[in-house]
């Protein structure tokens, strides 16, 4: 009871546009073309690594550099099907860099989502050709979509950095993949926060493989440093290592309060480690 009542208390309180500030989320809702959400939810949600200041400033410079060169985040990544396209991206983003990640890893991380745009019309309509009836959770469909953009990164050739790697975690690894189930979470759910462009009624759904759409409780609860902790206190999970299989046991833990949507509480959760400075 206890917990119900923290968890609806919390998320009352906290899931509110007016916290996207303290949010990568927030860029997203800067642009309203679907693509250039796309794009903008990618780079924003991989990037949401290190403190608030330094990812809300990575990413205005990622969004300013395109900004100087093309009207839009979409153009941008659709001219990279030229060799032109690719070697202006690569002067664009030159000596950028995000912690661990280079302008370099940039440039290849957009090449990337143009190849799914050129092979499946949209990132969403990629990650949902994976998506299997029996799936219990985005396990298997992230997995195999990570698993894609690893074999197009070696048969291009390039190798694939240690630095890059940092940006295609899988469930397979181990990890327990918060940045991608935070894009995930954005992409599938729908309400005053989440975009819900990878939905049956998104306007990206002519691109998406029939009938394949994921279900809210399929999600999985982003775990980071802030979440991680806040759910040992509270006992969502018992286990020390914040890696992909905490993830689904805090995930489970929640759909106790509410089994269709679980990740719901996760914006809030966050608040509640980054404003307020607890379990931090």
């Amino acid at each position: 009871m206890l917990k119900t009542h923290f968890l609806k208390k919390l998320q009352s309180q906290y899931h509110e546009k007016k916290y996207l500030s303290s949010d990568p989320l927030e860029f997203v809702h800067r642009f309203s073309d679907p693509w250039d959400q796309e794009a903008v939810a990618l780079v924003s949600a991989l990037l949401a690594y290190g403190n608030v200041k330094q990812i809300r400033n990575s990413i205005e410079t990622v969004l300013f550099r395109v900004s100087q060169h093309y009207s839009n985040p979409k153009n941008f990544v659709k001219s990279l099907q030229k060799t032109s396209g690719k070697k202006k991206a690569e002067v664009m983003f030159e000596g950028f860099v995000h912690r661990f990640n280079t302008g370099k890893d940039l440039v290849l991380l957009f090449k990337l989502l143009e190849m799914s745009w050129t092979k499946y019309g949209s990132l969403g309509a990629h990650f949902l050709s994976k998506v299997e009836p029996r799936d219990t959770t985005i396990e298997n469909s992230l997995s195999l979509l990570i698993a894609d953009w690893k074999s197009w990164v070696g048969k291009s050739g390039n190798g694939m950095q240690t630095s890059f790697s940092y940006l295609l975690t899988s469930p397979q690894d181990g990890s327990c993949c918060k940045r991608w189930c935070m894009l995930l979470r954005w992409m599938i759910r729908k309400d005053e926060l989440d975009l819900g462009l990878w939905t049956e009624n998104s306007p990206l759904r002519l691109t998406f493989p029939k009938e394949h759409y994921v279900r809210t409780d399929q999600l999985v609860i982003p775990l980071d440093t802030h979440t991680g902790r806040i759910s040992q206190h509270f006992g969502l999970t018992k286990r020390k290592t914040l890696n992909w299989q905490a993830a689904l046991e805090v995930t489970e833990a929640l759909k106790e309060f509410n089994a269709k949507d679980p990740v719901s509480y996760d914006f809030a959760l966050s608040r509640l480690g980054i404003i307020e400075g607890k379990f931090s």
